[in-house]
């Protein structure tokens, strides 16, 4: 006759937290620890689990079968501590009793995780879940949202976004009103909560992190970058906000005038980091974000030349594209006698 072992499933060791320590095995620990139980968690899942198991045990001995129970916790610290808790306690359980095979009690969604680690020892005959006073939809949903808020308050990568977008809008909020800036609260809101969701759906935050590892410099520019753009925003709201009336060549000139400066200077920025990155390595390509920056600078003018034009409505065309043409060749000139410089080099040194 094979012998037999119910085991109750309490993975995050509620039974640790009224004293009870496990394994419990046997018959008459297994009824002290479900009187103590029942001082403490009458109503919880857990103690119906518990005397689910014991009634399990019962009919089974009733029937002649060789069984044994046993209660066995896991660890209320961490999801990884609970499950090696549990899996060196099954390992003394079985190497006291020697049981064929498990009868396997338990009552939440979390417990359940217990099981292939039984599995992974012993045969498991059966299979019991408990839910008392509980559709099964309502309590793996409560499971589902309290293991969630957990992880978000516990866990990096979701506190930054659950603790720490939350916050930032509150400090917002804060400054904003000092400032007597109501106005901008429910903007600044949205445009928060917008730039959250873009950098996390974008996994940017990932990517600053490897540029922190990499290179400080690439992070310190890329956030000068940042908040170079947001002035920009700002300045043309302030500026779109004192004119009421304009034509198309003037919204045309204050929209692109006002933001071009700042976002150009973002750019020259973030170049000008990964030349200084690379200057610091002795990296030879340190050319092509040279090149870069200048082409930046040369764009920079020909465009504010053009507004210019626009708005003093003396658009000729001829010599901002002579200027253009100019400068695109100088530029496409340097480009190719260093490309050629550069594969000398690594010609000679290979």
């Amino acid at each position: 006759m094979a012998r037999t072992i119910v085991i109750y499933i309490d993975i995050d060791d509620d039974l640790g937290e009224i004293g009870i320590e496990t394994p419990v095995i046997g018959e008459e620990a297994v009824r002290k620890a479900i009187d103590t139980a029942s001082e403490y968690m009458v109503y919880d899942s857990d103690f119906n689990s518990m005397v689910a198991a014991f009634n399990t045990y019962k009919r089974l001995k009733r029937e002649g079968e060789d069984v044994e129970i046993v209660f066995i916790a896991g660890s209320n610290k961490s999801e990884l501590e609970a499950q090696l808790a549990f899996s060196s306690k099954i390992d003394d359980v079985i190497e006291k009793l020697h049981p064929d095979q498990a009868i396997v009690v338990y009552d939440s969604p979390e417990d359940a995780k217990a099981i292939p680690i039984v599995q992974s020892r012993i045969k498991i005959s059966a299979i019991e879940q408990v839910i008392v006073e509980q559709h099964r939809g309502v309590e793996e949903t409560y499971m589902l949202i309290g293991r969630y808020l957990k992880r978000a308050f516990s866990e990096e990568k979701f506190s930054r976004i659950f603790l720490g977008v939350p916050g930032l809008i509150f400090v917002l909020v804060g400054i904003f009103s000092l400032l007597d800036l109501s106005y901008y609260i429910g903007p600044v809101i949205l445009a928060t909560i917008g730039v959250a969701m873009i950098i996390r759906g974008l996994r940017i935050d990932e990517q600053l992190e490897k540029w922190w590892e990499n290179s400080v410099i690439m992070v310190i520019t890329s956030v000068i970058s940042i908040i170079s753009v947001i002035i920009g925003l700002v300045s043309l709201d302030l500026e779109l906000q004192s004119i009421r009336i304009m034509t198309l060549n003037q919204g045309i000139y204050i929209v692109l005038g006002t933001l071009l400066p700042y976002f150009t200077f973002s750019i020259v920025v973030l170049f000008s980091g990964k030349a200084i990155s690379k200057a610091v390595y002795r990296d030879i390509r340190i050319w092509h974000d040279l090149i870069k920056v200048v082409s930046t600078i040369f764009l920079y003018y020909v465009i504010f030349d053009f507004l210019n034009e626009i708005i003093r409505n003396q658009f000729l065309g001829g010599e901002t594209l002579f200027t253009l043409a100019i400068s695109s060749a100088v530029i496409i000139s340097s480009y190719i006698a260093l490309s050629f410089v550069e594969k000398s080099k690594f010609t000679k040194t290979g």
